[in-house]
């Protein structure tokens, strides 16, 4: 990932932080500057620069992979249904969140004038998608190769992680838990229509709807498709915990 654009103080020292909070030096400082900005800052800088979209999507893969060894390891006895449910907890927006805010990237992250009045730098969506294109950046940063960013993510977030599974402090997959017990009351899973988006490329608003054949159908928004389905199987979580009497696991 390169650029002729000039990395300003302000850039480094966001940099050097991000290192710091790692414990990981990056060989080329455009890659973990584009993970640290948000799109609605690229609308707004007076010079052509790179957002955390692409890293993100590739971090979203690498942060599965490490997480899903981590589990294999640690959980060996366990059956695949199981280890998919975990991992599905813990690679959620809520928890990734969560991990980024534990790591102060939500100290980091570039938005635009707007962005920040509005507190984007808490929404739990964007601090997911900072924390997986930081992920992504350690692996494009060294060459498509999983150790660094492992080595990473054990030293910061491995004890943390299992703790938190053995505790059971670990946010519910909505998603994940409505399909289960739908293929297993219903014989059939839920089926997620974008119906409304509204908003400028960078802030946009997704109205998402849920359905379950004729059981219930829900809708909700979110400032991602992801958090929208997220907030919409929830909802028809707890209409159909009501009406069967189901049982959260």
């Amino acid at each position: 990932m390169k650029s002729n654009y000039k990395i300003t103080k302000d850039f480094e020292n966001r940099i050097k932080k991000l290192e710091e909070k790692l414990g990981y030096k990056f060989r080329n400082k455009y890659i973990p500057l584009a993970a640290i900005t948000h799109s609605s800052f690229v609308a707004e800088y007076k010079e052509k620069i790179q957002d955390y979209e692409v890293l993100e999507f590739l971090g979203d893969a690498v942060i599965g992979l490490i997480v899903s060894e981590i589990l294999i390891k640690t959980f060996p006895n366990a059956k695949e249904g199981e280890l998919s449910k975990i991992r599905s907890a813990v690679v959620s927006e809520s928890y990734l969140a969560r991990l980024a805010k534990k790591l102060g990237l939500n100290e980091l992250v570039l938005l635009s004038r707007g962005e920040k009045a509005q507190k984007g730098m808490e929404r739990e969506t964007l601090l997911c998608d900072v924390f997986e294109a930081v992920f992504g950046a350690i692996y494009m940063d060294s060459d498509f190769s999983i150790s660094p960013a492992r080595e990473v993510f054990n030293k910061h977030f491995k004890d943390y992680m299992i703790q938190c599974i053995k505790n059971d402090d670990i946010p519910q997959d909505y998603k994940s838990i409505l399909q289960v017990y739908t293929q297993k009351k219903f014989k059939t899973v839920p089926k997620y229509k974008l119906i409304h988006q509204e908003g400028p490329e960078h802030n946009k608003e997704f109205t998402i709807q849920c359905t379950v054949d004729n059981f219930v159908k829900t809708t909700a928004k979110g400032k991602s498709k992801k958090e929208a389905e997220t907030k919409a199987a929830q909802e028809a979580y707890k209409i159909l915990k009501d009406k069967f009497n189901l049982i959260l696991k």
